[in-house]
């Protein structure tokens, strides 16, 4: 049977990209992260034509604090499915925790 070596993914290869929002309203914030998880399939299909699938993640697999973590996952050979980019919607989790006030 035949193996292929499949590339190995560091950190060091990627650019990472954060963006970091306050909101008055909950749907403003929800609007905000779905929009940015919009663009960033975008960017996968029509820029570097790798497909995903965008998707919510499981409250098990959320970025720790947020209320809804959003995903694009990309599809490999195997059939597994990759990480390609999240935005989350934190709620007033932060907010709260460092005592930060909308005026």
């Amino acid at each position: 049977w035949e193996l292929r070596t499949r590339p190995f993914l560091r950190t060091s290869e990627f650019l990472w990209q954060e963006g970091h929002t306050a909101h008055a309203t909950r749907d403003s914030a929800i609007t905000d992260a779905t929009d940015m998880l919009t663009q960033y399939a975008s960017l996968c299909s029509d820029l570097l034509a790798l497909p995903v699938v965008q998707g919510v993640k499981s409250p098990s697999e959320r970025f720790a604090g947020a209320d809804e973590t959003y995903t694009i996952e990309a599809l490999m050979q195997n059939g597994w499915a990759l990480q390609s980019g999240t935005s989350h919607f934190l709620g007033q989790t932060f907010g709260k925790a460092f005592e930060v006030q909308f005026q």
